[in-house]
């Protein structure tokens, strides 16, 4: 395989490692924002001749198809390569794409680049939550990957605010092509910069014992407990591992392909370890999120101040501008809350929020479309938009990057994680499809929607998503377990003395 290893141990690998999985974050939020102010921008619409709202939902939403595509090819390939061949594979495709977009003169062309990139997306989202939280200590993951979504938040912002300069602070390019083209290539740059970190790293020790490659492995979890091989430490860590795999493949042997998913306990019943449970809150939870939604919000933020509150083109990228920014707040803060407050506390109050906010959005937006409004109306519209991105950041945005891969067996958390990514991506397609059609014909009514399927969402997290807080992931199956067999809670003090030390 394809390998520059340079041989970093301790925090230095850590952070390379968290800084390949950042820019794969970060190309989520780039390629999510990008859109959202090239829409309305008059370069981009002159170029297409000026596509219809149907049309501009097929552009933008098309990417999710690519993307869910990316994500399920995973399901077999990111087994067979690795965590990290996966992501340099799935940075080739978005490559391609972006050059594919760019380039393009018709809509035709445009799609068809969008997809591509899509489908290098879905492979690297897939991915990098896996790679991160296999490498992260339990004590301190939850943090890790706020901060990567944070990072994916900024790359939101800088997406939008690249775009309000070439549409808005730049006269002279006013109807130039270059004012959409070069946003989108730009995000090169930083696919560039995921393979070089990928490449400088090893694989993670799970994956590398998966494959029988036991002494490898042993040399990672060395390097990233900072210690040699023969402390006892690494002995621990790697013997848990290896345990909890082979617990998870003498249940695994019951049942074989598909059905080893769906009735991974023989018949049509689950396993002793929950395996069928787990798969599904992690898919749930990734489609709950986006069903929410935050990427109408995104994507459609300038058509949102524009179309249901009534600003100018100018003024409506300058607020999605400073809208998105509320993200960097808002996942800033639960960097700090993540690990000690917990996943699902931060989950819970957040999303009640959110459910809140839309109920208030709806009425406002009511009166914003009536002739004659006030505007003091339009304003706290607009200020109900940037609660909403809050709440959201805070407790619906890292946790849901975070849980799949935390409760996902070893034995299947490749699997496991490309279909919840899938289900990420193709709820996210629904929403960004029909979000443009929804504000023409529904106008106010569209925030209620996402009101009610908010409020669904409390009631089955509560009852059925466990705390995966400072535990590691061997021990998600001593919680999920429903057999005699228990697995001990020595790796989590492990991760707790590591990060002491």
């Amino acid at each position: 395989m394809m390998s520059f290893d340079i041989g970093l141990r301790g925090p230095y690998l850590l952070s390379v490692i968290t800084a390949c999985c950042a820019t794969g974050f970060l190309l989520v939020g780039y390629d999510n924002g990008v859109f959202g102010g090239l829409v309305e921008a008059p370069s981009f619409n002159s170029t297409f001749n000026y596509p219809s709202e149907n049309m501009i939902g097929n552009i933008v939403s098309l990417y999710e198809i690519g993307c869910c595509i990316g994500a399920l090819s995973t399901f077999v390939m990111g087994e067979k390569l690795g965590r990290r061949m996966t992501i340099i594979f799935g940075a080739q495709w978005m490559i391609a794409g972006a050059i594919t977009q760019a380039a393009a003169q018709s809509v035709g062309v445009l799609i068809l680049g969008r997809l591509i990139c899509g489908i290098g997306m879905g492979i690297i989202n897939a991915t990098v939550p896996v790679l991160q939280a296999e490498t992260s200590p339990a004590i301190s993951r939850g943090k890790l990957v706020a901060i990567d979504l944070t990072v994916l938040n900024c790359g939101i912002v800088i997406s939008y605010w690249i775009d309000y300069a070439f549409n808005f602070g730049a006269p002279s390019l006013k109807g130039n092509s270059i004012c959409w083209r070069l946003p989108i290539a730009l995000q090169c740059v930083f696919i560039i910069f995921i393979v070089m970190c990928a490449l400088v790293i090893p694989d993670t020790p799970r994956w590398l014992i998966k494959k029988g490659r036991m002494d490898e492995a042993k040399e990672v979890i060395a390097r990233l407990l900072n210690s040699s091989t023969t402390e006892s430490q690494v002995e621990k860590q790697y013997n848990e591992i290896k345990e909890a795999l082979d617990h998870e493949q003498r249940e695994a042997d019951r049942v074989h392909g598909w059905r080893g998913l769906v009735a991974p306990g023989g018949g049509w019943s689950d396993d002793s370890l929950q395996t069928r449970k787990r798969w599904l809150l992690a898919c749930f939870i990734q489609a709950a999120q986006q069903l929410g939604g935050i990427n109408a919000l995104i994507y459609y933020s300038s058509t949102l101040f524009k179309k249901s509150i009534g600003l100018s083109d100018k003024d409506s990228a300058l607020m999605a501008g400073g809208l998105n920014m509320c993200l960097i707040l808002g996942s800033t803060i639960s960097i700090f809350l993540i690990d000690v407050v917990g996943r699902k506390m931060l989950l819970l109050p957040c999303i009640a929020g959110m459910s809140a906010v839309m109920v208030v959005q709806t009425g406002l937006v009511y009166k914003t479309q009536q002739p004659n409004s006030d505007k003091i109306y339009g304003r706290a519209a607009s200020s109900m938009l940037f609660i909403f991105e809050l709440f959201f950041s805070i407790g619906f945005q890292a946790t849901v990057w975070l849980i799949p891969s935390e409760v996902l067996p070893l034995r299947i958390r490749t699997q496991g994680s490309a279909l919840s990514t899938a289900s990420n991506w193709i709820m996210n397609f629904a929403v960004v499809k029909f979000t443009p059609s929804a504000i023409k014909n529904i106008k106010y009514r569209v925030y209620i929607i996402f009101a009610v399927l908010n409020a669904l969402w409390l009631p089955i997290i509560a009852i059925y998503l466990p705390e995966t807080a400072r535990k590691s992931l061997e021990d998600m199956d001593r919680i999920f377990s429903t057999g005699d067999w228990q697995q001990s809670e020595r790796q989590a003090k492990i991760d707790i003395e590591t990060v002491a030390d």
